[in-house]
């Protein structure tokens, strides 16, 4: 495009632009000719030269509009901005997470007095189960697929809270080996190895937790043993004991698709969601008792297999949100990136909450 500007990203968001752009590219442009693309590799080139790297807590001024990173929690490299114009002080948290994981910085409150919040509502009010039980949880599912000798199958995207769900597997499948040896974890993605490549680049971005993991052992903790990562469907075994993290995490095409299709009719199968699944897609249908799955070729496949979902979703949940704002105290609230029923329900709850309280604030759901 015209675009001549200035772009910021913290050091790990270009890593990871430059990873997901090429991949793009790659996968386009294998059905497109060069004048119908959208973007070409020179296009990327340009872009990514003009990324200016920025730290956390830095603050940039350009034509008098100031701004400053914070961790935001949700991904590797993740950050709410707060963007200061004319002395009024606006807070984007983006997507967002408050909870301490394995692997990032929870998202930070600036400590300042802010004027307007920008907040995600991905949630609305619903809330999670406390991690440690979820962990658990988790485990639980996974040992009684692998004990019947079943194929377990887990929806991903190639970057985010993939990487906290191989961190939990791996640290499981060390501390119960005598148990679970024989049983393989599988990570399919094109982007998978070049994406753990991209965390284990990272890791003094992370937490102290994660670092001090690296101190003590002296090992990168993405070195995973137990996983293996590969790019084709051909390696993963036709039946269980097994367990698959694969892409995409909505189900609607691709290998994780592929993985439902040919697993769904087996009784000893189990298909975990862990993440947020849009609306009318197959992971949020097949979580509403679908008994029958359309199948890409034409027809339906009957589903056998056991869903559950047991969501490490990165997004705050509403108790979460809640809490945020209440810290924040912003006299301007503007709720986004959420479902119309969610999002209004939170806003009402928001509006009710504080109404008649010291707190005077003002929500948008626009």
């Amino acid at each position: 495009t015209p675009f001549r500007g200035r772009t910021f990203m913290t050091r790990p968001t270009k890593g990871v632009f430059r990873w997901l752009a090429t991949d793009y590219i790659r996968v386009t442009n294998t059905s497109n000719s060069d004048s119908t693309a959208l973007y070409t590799e020179a296009d990327l080139i340009s872009a990514h030269a003009k990324i200016e790297e920025i730290d956390v807590h830095q603050q940039i001024e350009v034509s008098g509009i100031k701004f400053t990173a914070f961790n935001a929690g949700h991904v590797l490299g993740a950050a709410m901005f707060l963007i200061e114009i004319a002395g009024v002080k606006v807070l984007y948290t983006g997507d967002y997470s408050r909870e301490e994981d394995r692997h990032l910085i929870p998202a930070e409150n600036p400590g300042v007095p802010i004027n307007v919040l920008i907040t995600e509502s991905t949630y609305g009010l619903h809330n999670h189960e406390p991690r440690v039980d979820r962990e658990k949880a988790l485990m639980r599912q996974v040992r009684e697929i692998v004990r019947r000798r079943g194929c377990c199958l887990m929806p991903v995207t190639a970057l985010g809270r993939t990487q906290e769900l191989l961190l939990i597997l791996e640290e499981h499948w060390r501390r119960h080996l005598n148990e679970l040896e024989g049983v393989p974890i599988f990570f399919i993605s094109a982007l998978g190895k070049t994406g753990t490549s991209l965390y284990k680049q990272y890791v003094m971005d992370m937490s102290p937790r994660i670092q001090r993991q690296l101190s003590r052992t002296g090992q990168n903790p993405f070195d995973f043993k137990y996983i293996k990562t590969r790019t084709r469907l051909s390696e993963v075994p036709d039946s269980g004991p097994c367990v698959v993290l694969a892409t995409p995490g909505m189900l609607q095409s691709g290998v994780s698709r592929q993985l439902l299709e040919r697993w769904a009719p087996g009784p000893e199968n189990g298909l975990i969601i862990t993440g947020y699944s849009v609306e009318g897609t197959i992971a949020r249908e097949i979580n509403n008792s679908m008994d029958d799955i359309p199948s890409i070729s034409g027809g339906k496949i009957a589903r056998r297999m056991v869903v559950s979902n047991i969501s490490f979703s990165a997004h705050v949940d509403g108790a979460q949100n809640c809490a945020f704002i209440d810290e924040i105290r912003a006299p301007f609230v503007v709720l986004v990136h959420g479902e119309e029923n969610a999002m209004m329900r939170l806003r009402a709850n928001l509006v009710d909450k504080y109404k008649g309280s010291d707190y005077e604030v003002s929500v948008h759901a626009p």
